[in-house]
C-alpha cells in the first residue's frame, strides 16, 4: 500500500527493467567517456493527497494524485545499474534534475540523456504524468493537456519528497535543482520557472527541449494555464530546438520565448533536426521523410502538416542525440556545477558541431 507523500520501493517492474537495460547498453557503448559512476535505479510512488486526478478517457478520476517516477542517480562501483539495492556512490550531494515527458510520452524516453547526466554526477528523476503518458496508471486513452497546470505543481511535490526522502535525499544539493523536458515536458518546465503562479524559486537552471513557444502553445491550447502572468525572473535557460520540427511550427517561432525571458540564456538550433530524434530511438525514414509525420499520420491521418511535404536532407538520430547531451550536460555543468570551463566550453560550441547554430546572452 502507497502512503502520501511516501516512496514505495517495491521491486523494479518490467518498465524499469527495461529501463536499466537501456541505461547498460548506453553506458556499455560510452565507456570511452570521462564520466566516473555507474547508474542505480528506482521506482517510486508519492500521492498528493491535497490533490485529485480528474476524469479522462478510460479513466474516472481519482479523489488523491498519484505520481509514478523513475529515479536514477550515481550508484556505488561494481553495481550493474540493475538492482534496486544499488547502493549510492561516494563524492555526493549533486545535482538533482527533473526530466518531464511530452504529449502522450514516458518518464524513459530520453535514458540516452539520463544516463550521461548520472554518469557526470547528477541525480535524475522523471514521473509518467497520470493523465499526459502513454504508461500511466490512470490508462488514459488519450493525453489531457488541460493537465499541464497540474504538471507544474507535480514537479514541486516530487522535489519537495526527493530532498526528504531518506534514501536519496542527503545525496541531494538543494540550492542546485534544474528541470528539462521534452515537448509538452519542455512546456512544463518553461512554466515551473517563468510563470508567476507556477513557478518554484527552487530551480536554478532549466533546459526545455523541442518545446517550440511554450508561452503560444499555452495559448493554442487548454493547459489550465490561462491568466498566467510571466514572471520577470532570472533563471539560466537553454533552449534546443531542431530546423525540421514539425511540432514546433505549430508552437509558435522558435526564437520567441529566447527572446522573452532574461539572461543568461542560450539556444541552440540544430540543423536538419527534427522533433523525435531528441529522445532515445533511431526512427530513419526513406526518401528523407521527416519521422516527425509518423506521429500525425497515426493521430490526425486527414491534416495536412506543414512540413510534411519536405524532402530534405536531414541530421539522423545519432548525431541529433549527441548534440543534445553535450549541450545539456554542459549547461547544467556550468549553472548547477558552477563549472567556468563548462560555460566557456557552451558558448563555443559551434566550433564543435558546425551542425548548429548558437545564440547566447549572458
Amino acid at each position: 500500500m502507497i502512503r502520501a507523500g511516501r516512496p514505495a520501493y517495491a521491486h523494479l517492474s518490467l518498465l524499469c527493467l527495461a529501463v536499466a537495460l537501456l541505461v547498460a547498453a548506453t553506458l556499455q557503448a560510452s565507456r570511452a567517456s570521462a564520466a566516473e559512476y555507474v547508474v542505480g535505479a528506482r521506482q517510486l510512488a508519492f500521492v498528493d493527497e491535497t490533490r485529485q486526478v480528474k476524469p479522462g478517457p478510460g479513466f474516472d478520476g481519482a479523489a488523491t494524485r498519484r505520481l509514478d517516477v523513475i529515479l536514477w542517480y550515481p550508484a556505488a562501483s561494481g553495481a550493474d545499474g540493475l538492482s534496486e539495492v544499488a547502493p549510492l556512490a561516494a563524492g555526493g550531494p549533486w545535482p538533482l534534475v527533473i526530466y518531464s515527458h511530452g504529449t502522450f510520452g514516458r518518464a524513459d524516453n530520453a535514458t540516452h540523456l539520463v544516463a550521461d547526466l548520472v554518469r557526470h554526477g547528477y541525480v535524475v528523476a522523471a514521473p509518467n504524468y497520470p493523465l499526459t503518458s502513454s504508461v500511466s496508471y490512470t490508462g488514459v486513452k488519450q493525453a489531457q493537456l488541460s493537465d499541464v497546470v497540474e504538471q507544474t505543481r507535480d514537479v514541486r511535490f516530487i522535489i519537495d519528497k526527493l530532498l526528504t526522502d531518506e534514501f536519496i535525499g542527503p545525496a541531494i544539493r538543494g540550492a542546485k535543482i534544474g528541470t528539462t523536458g521534452h515537448s509538452l515536458g519542455g512546456v512544463t518546465s518553461y512554466f515551473t520557472s517563468f510563470g508567476v503562479q507556477t513557478r518554484d524559486p527552487r530551480i536554478a537552471a532549466i533546459a526545455m527541449i523541442g518545446a517550440g513557444d511554450p508561452v503560444q502553445s499555452a495559448l493554442s491550447q487548454d493547459m489550465g494555464l490561462g491568466g498566467t502572468l510571466h514572471a520577470e525572473v532570472s533563471v539560466p535557460a537553454l533552449f534546443l530546438s531542431a530546423e525540421k520540427d514539425v511540432f514546433a511550427r505549430m508552437t509558435g517561432r522558435p526564437h520567441a520565448a529566447y527572446s522573452r525571458i532574461e539572461k543568461p540564456k542560450y539556444e541552440i538550433m540544430i540543423k536538419g533536426g527534427v522533433h523525435v530524434w531528441f529522445r532515445d530511438g533511431n526512427v530513419n525514414l526513406i526518401d528523407q521523410k521527416n519521422p516527425d509525420c509518423l506521429f500525425f499520420e497515426k493521430w490526425a491521418p486527414n491534416m495536412a502538416v506543414p512540413g510534411c511535404e519536405e524532402r530534405v536532407p536531414l541530421i539522423g538520430p545519432a548525431k541529433q542525440q549527441q548534440i543534445t547531451r553535450t549541450a545539456i550536460r554542459l549547461f547544467f555543468d556550468a549553472y548547477l556545477k558552477d563549472d567556468e570551463k563548462a560555460l566557456d566550453r557552451l558558448r563555443g560550441l559551434e566550433k564543435e558541431y558546425a551542425a548548429i547554430d548558437l545564440s547566447y546572452d549572458d
